[in-house]
């Protein structure tokens, strides 16, 4: 009785999520792109993996509940799924920042900062909510982890704007998204190598 309560608890809160998660992307996306912000489309596109990353495990928990007897190696593959895409996301900010990079254009800093200070109270919240879902495993792990990358983006992207603010240097914007994308990668790979050893363990 109590795992069923803790996997309804854990479908409600990741539909919670979602729809939070997604409201913000499409906010902060428009804020981005009129603002010449390179941090803010970062992490506009970041949220939106993590979205995408936030379905695929309610896809899993779902099937889980209806208990697939699959459900174990579906979690697990949707959990490499999840890692992958961050991957792919961590590649497109760097693409991006290159991109900053070669052609500085002046950046709204004011914007910059109220947007991703907005980010960090959703991305924080998301992340407790996870937290609060009484679910221990690595599909849950993997949306925790986004939305944890997904706060310590949101306070770096405040960061430079509050740099560019005072003193003008637009090349931060791009710099800080380029440090935060390493920080990102090393949880990333090994929350990949954690879920093919444990797929591995049930072959």
């Amino acid at each position: 009785m109590t795992h069923q309560h803790q996997h309804t608890s854990s479908v409600r809160i990741l539909g919670l999520c979602i729809g939070v998660n997604l409201l913000f992307v499409a906010a902060e996306a428009v804020i981005g792109w009129y603002s010449n912000s390179s941090g803010l489309l970062s992490d506009a596109g970041h949220n939106l993996s993590d979205v995408l990353g936030l379905v695929l495990s309610l896809v899993a928990l779902l099937l889980a509940r209806r208990g697939n007897p699959n459900s174990r190696r579906v979690s697990l593959r949707v959990t490499l799924m999840n890692g992958l895409l961050l991957l792919l996301t961590i590649g497109l900010i760097v693409a991006d920042c290159a991109e900053q990079i070669l052609n500085l254009k002046a950046v709204n800093s004011t914007a910059i900062i109220l947007t991703a200070g907005i980010g960090i109270v959703i991305n924080g919240l998301t992340a407790w909510w996870l937290t609060r879902s009484g679910e221990e495993d690595l599909n849950i792990r993997a949306a925790f982890l986004h939305a944890a990358t997904d706060t310590l983006v949101s306070v770096g992207v405040v960061a430079a704007g509050v740099a560019i603010y005072f003193t003008g240097w637009t090349l931060l914007d791009p710099i800080v998204s380029l440090v935060i994308s390493v920080v990102i990668l090393m949880p990333t790979v090994r929350l990949i190598c954690d879920t093919i050893r444990s797929y591995k363990n049930l072959q």
